[in-house]
């Protein structure tokens, strides 16, 4: 289990997911790395976010957690030995909710710099949901079965977080924008997009955090692909043009494989699931290559399920999910997952 680490000490444990827990982890280099189980402020089956607490230049925080979970991110960082006032900058992985919900609050309190990818700093002031505009005809059914099925939409529980999410970053501000293989310190940084545009990981030792970009024992959505509106794009660097560099699943196959060449020697922290039913889920970075594997497998079990005759998303979505309860929110995720895998098919000419 400690393969990859000096050290692992519990200073508190947590519940059968997580949540709450406070772990120092103590690297072959002798730094100590304080993972922090920050419980959702949902009912989550992804368990808690994970956020690091390290010293690197100052002290640094990846990842704050959701909007209602400030208190308990504060109770981990006392357990670790600090105050949110000792915490000199956050690093943001990436605009989801249960990343970067707290980090005004978190910036406020301790005066602490906002380092997050550029892409990030410029997205900040839309919200995603409307700037994420479909791009394939494909992503049309998806609109067809979400208008036949309302309850297979965003549900009304979703937006009030949604709306309250907005409201926490329209008082955070980038104070530090990062561009792909950039060095602070001890850190390297990653643009790994492919599950959000402006998915961030951070090496520092023998160490890679991957937000979200890798997890054990689930494997993230890819993004679809999307065109953002054109007052959006005038608000991004040139480089930033070409959405498909950015969203879709070919994006995040070819940034996975990014992450398998850091090498073997190179360990996980992920955001998710790294304690999850009462054991530790540690990896390495060949947990990037099993993603790659999970979604070439499901890309021929979406070409034997299409068969030679036509068919729908709704169809071939239920075929592909045949062991699972396919209602509400978990048939619109279901939805966009096939819709990401179709989509790198048409991309490839095989449908």
């Amino acid at each position: 289990m400690l393969d990859g680490f000096k050290e692992l000490a519990v200073l508190r444990k947590g519940d059968a997911s997580g949540n709450r827990m406070v772990l120092r982890l103590t690297t072959h280099r002798g730094t100590n790395i304080h993972a922090i189980g920050v419980p959702q402020d949902w009912p989550s089956r992804t368990g808690p976010t994970w956020t690091y607490l390290f010293e690197n230049d100052g002290l640094t925080l990846v990842d704050a957690g959701a909007v209602g979970s400030f208190r308990a991110l504060t109770e981990g960082i006392a357990q670790a030995g600090f105050q949110v006032q000792d915490i000199d900058r956050v690093i943001i992985t990436h605009g989801h909710a249960d990343h970067d919900g707290a980090a005004a609050q978190l910036a406020d309190e301790a005066g602490a710099e906002v380092w997050a990818h550029e892409i990030y700093a410029h997205l900040l002031d839309y919200d995603p949901w409307e700037i994420d505009r479909p791009a394939s005809p494909v992503q049309a059914w998806l609109d067809a079965v979400v208008k036949s099925e309302p309850e297979s939409g965003r549900s009304a529980d979703n937006r009030r977080r949604h709306e309250s999410y907005l409201r926490a970053r329209e008082r955070l501000e980038v104070t530090h924008t990062i561009r792909a293989e950039d060095r602070s310190g001890g850190l390297t940084f990653i643009h790994a997009p492919g599950h959000s545009p402006d998915e961030l990981c951070v090496t520092l030792d023998e160490v890679v955090f991957t937000g979200d970009h890798v997890l054990p024992e689930i494997t993230p959505h890819p993004t679809t692909k999307v065109r953002l509106p054109l007052e959006v794009k005038r608000n991004l660097p040139p480089e930033y043009h070409d959405e498909d560099k950015f969203y879709g699943l070919a994006t995040y196959l070819r940034t996975l494989k990014g992450i398998v060449d850091l090498g073997p020697g190179v360990k996980v922290l992920p955001a998710h699931r790294l304690f999850n039913k009462n054991r530790f889920n540690f990896q390495d970075v060949r947990r990037a290559g099993e993603i790659i594997e999970h979604h070439a497998l499901r890309l021929r079990r979406i070409m034997l399920e299409i068969g030679p005759q036509p068919t729908d998303l709704e169809a071939v979505t239920r075929g592909i999910f045949q062991g699972r309860k396919l209602v509400g929110g978990n048939l619109y995720m279901a939805l966009l997952e096939v819709v990401a895998h179709v989509e790198f098919l048409q991309d490839t000419g095989d449908l």
